[in-house]
């Protein structure tokens, strides 16, 4: 590992096959891509590999099958540099997986929820915790993921949240990051329509913590309790896959924080982290 801030990752590892094509197949349709590829994934692996990128010693809890694929996801995690001692081998369920059809402006996802990795969760101790400086959580929000949380308040560490389209609001409550789209955001209960900004500031207060939403072309903005807004533009580009892209923003803004810089800096990491994943078909972060 390398000698930055130490990170605990809770969430999800798949296998992914992802298949580039200009048009979704409508109902019976078959339609050609022009290109493929098959590689672990998953939200919290790829964020655990991002973060290892940045520079942060990264460990990560979560789960794979005691099959093929389980171990490519493994390998891969190891060889970036992840400490995989706490991700659990499932010996009754096989490794997740989702098959991801990408247009480059969008994407649709089916996704195979395998290897158990609420149990992985459960097998987390206080020590566990008190090892590291950071915890952040992706996922479905189980009574198992927020006892990690909790340990992780009651420890001093700090928590981020990746949002992903639920409400995470029962896991985020307090200082930390929260993470999500606009487009999730707009989604969520509360929200204020066409207003991404007026949302963040919204849930930013609710929750005590900072809200940062990823915009596409317009780049991303940061929301504080105390109702600052920044907003730091992106590079006008043409993308090939967006898989992975919010992993890799997330890794560079949670990598950022850590290192003590402000949100323009944070996010300008976040941003050029998904520039290099998006602009590449099955890209890591």
């Amino acid at each position: 590992m390398t000698d930055g801030r130490r990170v605990l990752v809770l969430g999800g590892t798949n296998f992914d096959i992802i298949v580039r094509a200009e048009d979704f197949p409508r109902e019976h349709e078959k339609v050609r891509g022009d290109a493929c590829e098959a590689r672990p994934g998953g939200s919290a692996a790829n964020t655990a590999l991002g973060l290892a990128r940045q520079g942060c010693q990264v460990r990560l809890v979560s789960a794979v099958g005691d099959d093929a694929l389980g171990r490519l996801c493994l390998d891969d995690l190891r060889d970036g540099g992840v400490d995989t001692a706490l991700v659990r081998v499932d010996t009754s369920l096989r490794t997740s997986m989702a098959i991801v059809i990408s247009s480059g402006t969008g994407k649709r996802m089916m996704t195979f929820a395998g290897a158990d990795r609420d149990q992985a969760f459960r097998a987390v101790t206080e020590p566990d915790v008190a090892a590291v400086d950071h915890v952040h959580v992706v996922g479905e929000p189980t009574s198992e993921l927020g006892r990690v949380v909790a340990l992780a308040r009651r420890a001093g560490r700090t928590v981020s949240v990746e949002w992903n389209g639920r409400d995470m609001s029962r896991l985020a409550e307090g200082p930390g990051l929260n993470l999500m789209n606009a487009d999730e955001a707009g989604r969520l209960p509360g929200a204020l329509p066409d207003d991404a900004a007026g949302t963040a500031r919204r849930y930013a207060k609710r929750l005590s913590g900072e809200v940062i939403l990823t915009q596409g072309a317009e780049g991303a903005l940061w929301a504080s309790p105390s109702g600052a807004v920044v907003r730091e533009p992106t590079t006008a580009v043409e993308p090939v896959d967006r898989t992975g892209g919010g992993d890799a923003f997330n890794a560079g803004v949670v990598a950022g924080w850590l290192s003590g810089e402000p949100p323009s800096a944070c996010m300008r990491r976040g941003l050029d982290a998904a520039l290099h994943v998006i602009t590449k078909i099955g890209a890591h972060p």
